[in-house]
């Protein structure tokens, strides 16, 4: 017998009772589906995460004035200061640091064109803006001779451009009160509102010269141990972060006389959290992957008895196929050729309900969790795991059914009624 034959009377079979077929393929259909879907809705919400943490900026880490105080062993107080920064760029100190960028922040009081409103204020050297990928919409940044004057200008983010001014090319060389001390807005950022960032959103921020913003509006909050409150370090490269790292370390315990204390300070490495949220994402996957591949052996174990029913019922035709001339291998080939079908079947219509379980978990991602370009992502690779999963169980639950009518002697199947 040859494999279209088979093919032939498998879907015939099938084709004589649709909904015992149909509901046999239906633990088959949701477990395709759901492992489908529910991979793309993983890699959707993984490839978002990714391109979040992207944003802060390829080889960026972070410094932090901050220690455990719960740890029993901690004697030393936190601190984290410009000079720190300037220490860091000393030729030869940490050759692996590209550059620092150093930062404090605070909440004010703006108005401006007779709006007014909360912001919060970002007091940052010139250089955080070559460290941290940002865009201009209008106007310029502020530059290092404007940070070592005390220059009252400001760049100010989008959103905060609209409210105040009404829209961003208008905001530019504007006045902008900020706690009463006037300021200049020379530059707007173009970066939208939502986007990823250490600290505040830049769409919602207002910039002014690390300098300005401690002589004129943060002078009270500010000591000799801690004036700054993040330093961004950008390594030379993604592969040197980990050595750029250990030397800012390094610097950092000489530059604050350390020797068996602790360090009074926090180094943040979004690389290590990005993999951390990976790692959970991961997991999460495969959670979800086993309770669907529960559903498939629930399915399988269907089709087993499905098959064996159907066994029953042909005993006397197969025992007729014998009588002229059929080999065993030839019934068990049928059979198995028909469970196989069964699966494959349920598995299509299960990769169609997995794309529809993708798209309605890229409305829920986007509309109820507002995370904008967590789009679910089908991968080939998903698709065809699905569908030799689905061809494997045909095959594992499809074989003893199979095997059982083969073994039929063909002079009882012929007495069967």
């Amino acid at each position: 017998m040859n494999i279209i034959e088979s093919i032939r009377i498998a879907f015939t079979a099938l084709f004589s009772n649709k909904l015992r077929a149909a509901l046999t393929m239906l633990g088959i259909i949701i477990g395709v589906g759901a492992v489908i879907g529910m991979l793309a809705m993983g890699n959707g919400f993984q490839n978002f995460l990714n391109s979040q943490f992207a944003q802060l900026g390829a080889g960026n880490f972070y410094v932090a004035p901050f220690i455990d105080s719960n740890r029993l062993d901690v004697v030393n107080a936190a601190r984290l200061t410009a000079s720190d920064g300037n220490a860091l760029l000393q030729p030869g100190r940490a050759p692996a640091v590209e550059n620092v960028a150093i930062e404090w922040n605070g909440r004010v009081q703006a108005i401006g064109a007779s709006q007014r409103g909360s912001y919060d204020v970002r007091a940052v050297s010139p250089s955080w803006f070559a460290v941290t990928p940002q865009e201009l919409a209008a106007g310029r940044l502020f530059s290092e001779e404007e940070n070592r004057e005390r220059a009252r200008v400001a760049v100010i983010g989008r959103s905060v451009a609209e409210r105040l001014y009404g829209g961003m090319g208008t905001a530019v060389g504007q006045r902008i009160s900020l706690n009463g001390v006037g300021f200049t807005v020379i530059g707007v950022l173009a970066t939208e509102e939502g986007s990823f960032s250490i600290g505040t959103d830049p769409a919602e921020a207002i910039f002014v010269p690390y300098q300005s913003g401690l002589a004129r509006l943060f002078r009270n909050q500010v000591n000799d141990q801690v004036n700054v409150g993040i330093m961004t370090v950008k390594a030379r490269s993604v592969p040197e972060i980990d050595e750029a790292i250990r030397q800012v370390t390094l610097v950092l315990r000489e530059e604050h006389r350390l020797t068996y204390q602790d360090n009074d300070f926090s180094i943040i490495n979004p690389e290590q959290i990005a993999a951390q949220f990976n790692v959970v994402i991961g997991g999460f996957n495969a959670f979800l992957g086993l309770v669907a591949g529960i559903s498939l052996i629930v399915g399988g174990i269907g089709i087993m008895n499905i098959m064996l029913v159907s066994v029953t019922e042909r005993t006397r035709e197969i025992g007729l196929r014998k009588a002229v001339g059929a080999r065993r291998r030839d019934i068990l080939l049928q059979f198995l050729i028909e469970a196989l079908v069964l699966c494959m079947i349920g598995g299509i219509l299960g990769i169609l309900l997995g794309y529809l379980l993708s798209f309605v978990g890229t409305f829920i991602l986007i509309n109820l969790f507002a995370t904008e370009g967590a789009a679910a992502s089908v991968s080939l690779a998903n698709v065809l795991l699905a569908t030799g999963i689905a061809a494997a169980i045909g095959l594992a639950f499809g074989f003893f059914p199979a095997l059982q009518a083969s073994r039929l002697n063909p002079i009882e199947a012929l007495r069967t009624e």
